[in-house]
């Protein structure tokens, strides 16, 4: 039995290929994570052993994720994932959910009703250089640090029926790379932590497979990569 689950998180796995080989040739286990599925699925034959992130935040086709598909074509992609894998290893993610003021939870209201399985979240981190970003295109995000406010991330998780969430002060951290993982994709899970960022969690199994990623080219605002 493999030890190691793959995950893409340094670049998207429809840009960044690095990933094939890893599941499609050497048949090892992954976490896949995009923002664009509709793009993925002609990438997959249903028979991987992978664990696959369904990216979308009601962003896509707005100055925010310009070159995202608009949400109802990714959420359509989502659900023909979930009857190609079964719906327990495709995770509906809203990754980042941007703070502009509490009337701003119902989109994100929209985007969890579709879940139909595991779903997760995250909360922008405002970088200098995604401040600068966003103050370009003259949008406005109301939060005024590094983190959102935490009463507010609270609510969020609490009215979207408590989603699994990763490295939040407060709420319980569900590792990108954790036991539910590998006993869905039948790997053995280590007794170690990966020891990335605090309260992360994850589980030493996890191998990032998008090393040295190329640039991306969906030109999102809040991308971390400079």
């Amino acid at each position: 039995m493999d030890n190691l689950i793959g995950i893409t998180e340094g670049a998207d796995p429809t840009i960044n290929l690095k990933w094939r080989k890893w599941v499609q040739v050497d048949k090892r286990p992954a976490i896949i994570i995009s923002k664009a599925p509709s793009k993925l699925i002609p990438m997959l034959d249903g028979t991987e052993n992978i664990i696959i992130h369904c990216t979308i935040t009601g962003l896509g086709g707005t100055l925010v994720e310009p070159k995202i598909n608009p949400y109802p074509v990714e959420l359509e992609a989502y659900h023909k994932l979930c009857n190609l894998f079964g719906k327990e290893r495709i995770v509906l993610r809203i990754d980042p959910i941007i703070y502009n003021s509490v009337s701003d939870i119902n989109p994100y209201k929209t985007i969890a009703k579709e879940a139909e399985g595991r779903m997760r979240i995250s909360f922008l981190d405002l970088y200098p250089h995604v401040k600068q970003r966003f103050d370009k295109q003259s949008i406005l995000v109301s939060q005024s640090d590094f983190h959102q406010p935490l009463q507010w991330r609270n609510l969020v998780w609490k009215e979207l029926g408590k989603p699994e969430v990763c490295a939040e002060p407060d709420i319980p951290s569900s590792p990108c790379v954790g036991i539910e993982d590998c006993k869905i994709l039948n790997v053995i899970p280590s007794t170690d932590l990966k020891g990335q960022r605090k309260l992360c969690g994850c589980l030493a199994n996890k191998v990032e497979l998008c090393t040295r990623p190329p640039k991306c080219t969906y030109g999102c605002l809040y991308c971390y990569w400079r």
